[in-house]
């Protein structure tokens, strides 16, 4: 009667080991598929964190350049004759009249 048990044995270790790697299996699929997921979003955000700094990068040149405009002479100028209506001494300025000629 050993070889019944025996063979009983083989049988049912087969009917558990057989559901158990399927289990294990649609287990790895799943969690394969998730982190599949995870890795799609992290490259987007990676993307969009590159454009971020680039728009940064553009916008720190740009302040840049301003900041050296801003401390030249013509700036200077610009804004004395502009904002403060200043002018330089022989400097003869023409207005058109608010009287037309009749």
């Amino acid at each position: 009667m050993q070889p019944v048990r025996k063979k009983n044995r083989r049988l049912l270790s087969v009917f558990i080991l057989v559901p158990v790697c399927a289990l294990l299996c649609i287990v790895m699929v799943h969690l394969k598929e998730q982190e599949e997921e995870e890795y799609q979003e992290k490259l987007a955000q990676k993307s969009r964190l590159e454009r971020m700094i680039a728009e940064e990068e553009a916008q720190t040149e740009t302040i840049s350049n301003y900041k050296a405009y801003v401390q030249t002479t013509s700036y200077i100028e610009e804004i004395a004759r502009e904002v403060l209506g200043l002018v330089y001494k022989d400097e003869v300025l023409f207005r058109p009249s608010s009287k037309t000629a009749e």
